[in-house]
């Protein structure tokens, strides 16, 4: 994801809203669609609302931004998540679509959006990821506000070649080992452009971590 990128989510439901808290909690901008805020509390105010119905063109390319990466369709109706997804490729190709999708034979959409999202079986965190792409992964079995990020080490990432023990990782962050698991991370440890690792994270500081360790977008 670039620098400063944006997520917009239509469907401002329970999924949808657990997804846009806890990518607001990462310190990420997020706008949410809803027809219907009125369910949405005014202590979620970690993201922005719009009203509006999330398939029409107008409103999508309204609430675009120039630094909008992703779009979730969250709703609870596949055929409005589709076709979320299908007008917002129309309006940006280069816009990363994910689909929420209740049928069990829904992997059939695959080709019409970059990702489906499969809520019954999955948690919030699997929706967190599928929206966060490959490079970054919360395991999803950790309990809590603190989150265990798989996480990638950029090729241009401001700690690739550093030892653990010279970075300035923000309090409440620290890494545990490789992503293998066999030994845990030591303080001379070089982290290796292209190798993973398992970083234990405060949620309020995900976001400072991402950065650290995902270096320029190419």
């Amino acid at each position: 994801m670039p620098d400063e990128d944006h997520i917009l989510i239509a469907g401002g439901g329970r999924v949808g809203r657990r997804v846009a808290k806890r990518f607001a909690d990462r310190g990420k901008s997020v706008t949410v669609i809803e027809k219907n805020p009125d369910g949405i509390g005014d202590e979620e105010t970690e993201f922005e609302v719009i009203t509006g119905d999330g398939t029409r063109p107008s409103v999508l390319d309204a609430a675009l931004r120039p630094e909008t990466s992703t779009i979730g369709a969250l709703t609870n109706r596949e055929d409005t998540n589709l076709a979320v997804c299908l007008v917002a490729k129309q309006i940006d190709q280069e816009l990363r679509t994910v689909a929420r999708i209740e049928d069990e034979c829904g992997d059939e959409y695959a080709d019409f959006v970059d990702q489906v999202f499969f809520p019954e079986r999955a948690s919030i965190k699997a929706a967190v990821n599928a929206l966060s792409g490959s490079n970054i992964r919360t395991l999803e079995d950790v309990t809590g506000d603190l989150e265990i990020l798989d996480i990638q080490v950029g090729y241009d990432a401001p700690v690739k070649g550093e030892e653990l023990s010279a970075i300035d990782f923000p309090e409440g962050a620290q890494v545990i080992s490789r992503t293998n698991g066999h030994v845990a991370a030591q303080a001379d440890e070089k982290l290796v452009g292209g190798r993973r690792y398992l970083v234990a994270a405060d949620s309020h500081v995900v976001n400072d971590v991402i950065d650290l360790f995902r270096g320029e977008p190419e």
